[in-house]
């Protein structure tokens, strides 16, 4: 059976009634949270509607203000571009005002100048009028003149030729006269000379060269002679001009450095033979001081005796007299000891002296060298002499010890021989042809000195001659072959073989030229 089911008990009435009371406090409490909302929203409703309508009014001002901007740029623009419509027109009203006003005074001007020039025709037409009638008054007054003055020259004339005549007919009878007692002391003239220039080319060891060939020599000793004097002058200068002094110091130094460590061996000087070059190269940029190039060519050509401009740098002139001193004092000391050292001597100075840097006008500088080779060496050209006299060894170059001082012994002269053989011959027999290069040492030369040596008779032949034969050959075959083939061969029995069996007398130098016939034979296959 189901359980019986009773009504709640009641509560008290003042229970129930502070329920109710509870109850209707917590709705109006409710009501009242509603209403607080409902009028939250309605005011914050109002303001964005306020704000809605300030941002539509905000807009409406802020466009109309922007039309107002665009309308007040437009009538600026315009404004501006009526004002430059109104310059425009002033400027051009200005122009045209100022071309009317030039314009008026050009015409002003030409009508000026053709009343001036006008006037001056007139003025000139006059003057010719008036100067045409002074000529012709002047050409009648002259006419006149000259025909008294003709009538009195042609009676002078013929008197002046009848005494001119007379004076003629004289004049020949004393030109024929003094043309005989010139001629006759021309010959006693001549023939003075001729004894005079005989007895001093004797004097000089120059008998049997011609007189041409003494005056050559003479020049390059005259040049060897300037060369002191210019060093001299440099010297002066530097005292003065510190640069001068500096760079003659420095040249000096590298140059005798560079030639000192000249060796024998294909390439070994290269390092060498650009510092000399870099040396050079910088002497010839020093301008000043400069000096004529004339003075230290023994003969200049044409192109350079006959042109104005021939100024150098002093310094290059001065280092290349230092180079060429370098040269022959390592050939003295050392080519005397060991013949193969002239090699690279020659080697450096063909190099040197064939380069466009130093060769002025397509004329080689080299005339410095051959002074100071034909003063220490003049019988490399020829001149000959008793080695038992004072003269004799003047002319072949025997050294002193000092200026005026005692000769250098025999042993001294030969070694000094064989040195500047082996370097004339190093020098001269140089093969430039594989180079487009132009030999400032042509191989003529050799064959001139050779030609020279040769020809001297043997009874006149010194031991300096023969010393100088053996070392220009001794290393110099190949060459002489290749140069100059079957006559070559010949040259070298003329002077090893004919000579030697000639000569009256058979020293040690005549032994050691006959040893080169055996030695070509071994060491290079030649016979001779």
């Amino acid at each position: 059976m189901g359980r019986l089911s009773y009504p709640p008990q009641m509560d008290s009435p003042s229970k129930q009634l502070m329920l109710d009371l509870t109850r209707d406090l917590e709705q109006l409490r409710v009501h009242n949270s509603e209403l607080k909302k409902v009028k939250a929203y309605e005011r914050r409703s109002f303001y964005e509607g306020l704000d809605k309508l300030d941002s539509e009014l905000e807009a409406q001002h802020n466009a109309a203000l922007d039309k107002v901007a665009a309308r007040h740029d437009q009538l600026l623009k315009e404004a501006e571009e009526t004002l430059r419509a109104h310059q425009r027109a002033e400027e051009e009203s200005r122009r045209k005002a100022e071309e009317a006003r030039k314009e008026a005074e050009r015409k002003e001007r030409e009508r000026v100048e053709k009343l001036r020039r006008d006037k001056e025709e007139l003025a000139r037409r006059e003057a010719e009028r008036q100067a045409a009638l002074k000529v012709a008054q002047e050409a009648k007054r002259k006419a006149l003149e000259e025909a008294e003055t003709r009538k009195q020259f042609e009676q002078k004339e013929k008197e002046r030729k009848d005494q001119e005549r007379l004076e003629e007919e004289n004049r020949k009878r004393r030109a024929e006269t003094q043309k005989a007692e010139q001629e006759a002391a021309q010959r006693l003239q001549n023939e003075a000379a001729q004894m005079q220039q005989s007895a001093r080319q004797k004097r000089l060891g120059a008998g049997r060269l011609t007189e041409e060939e003494v005056k050559i020599h003479q020049r390059y000793v005259e040049l060897h002679q300037h060369l002191k004097k210019f060093r001299q002058y440099l010297k002066n200068e530097a005292k003065t001009n510190p640069i001068v002094k500096q760079n003659m110091g420095e040249m000096r130094r590298t140059i005798k450095k560079c030639v000192g460590q000249l060796r024998e061996g294909k390439g070994v000087n290269k390092g060498q033979t650009q510092e000399i070059r870099t040396t050079l190269e910088k002497a010839s940029s020093i301008a000043e001081p400069s000096v004529d190039i004339r003075q230290f060519i023994a003969f200049p050509p044409e192109n350079i005796a006959n042109s104005d401009d021939n100024k150098v740098p002093a310094l290059l002139i001065y280092a290349i007299n230092i180079f060429v001193k370098s040269l022959i004092s390592s050939l003295i000391t050392e080519a005397s000891i060991n013949q193969g050292h002239a090699e690279p001597v020659g080697i450096v100075a063909a190099q040197i002296f064939s380069m466009d840097a130093f060769i002025y006008k397509g004329h080689h500088m080299v005339d410095i060298l051959w002074a100071k080779y034909r003063v220490i060496c003049p019988a490399l050209w020829g001149f000959h002499g008793s080695e038992k006299t004072e003269s004799g060894r003047r002319a072949l170059g025997w050294w002193r010890e000092a200026p005026d001082g005692p000769f250098v012994s025999e042993q001294t002269h030969a070694d000094r021989m064989t040195a500047l053989g082996a370097g004339f011959a190093a020098l001269t027999l140089r093969n430039f042809g594989k180079t487009p290069r132009k030999n400032p040492f042509p191989n003529t030369l050799y064959w001139s000195a050779m030609h020279k040596i040769l020809n001297i008779p043997p009874n006149e032949i010194q031991e300096t001659h023969v010393t100088l034969l053996s070392a220009m050959l001794r290393s110099s075959a190949e060459r002489i072959v290749s140069f100059f083939g079957h006559i070559g061969l010949a040259l070298m029995r003329r002077a090893i073989v004919d000579l030697p069996n000639s000569l009256p007398h058979q020293g040690m130098a005549v032994n050691q030229l006959k040893l080169l016939r055996d030695l070509y034979k071994r060491d290079r296959n030649i016979l001779i």
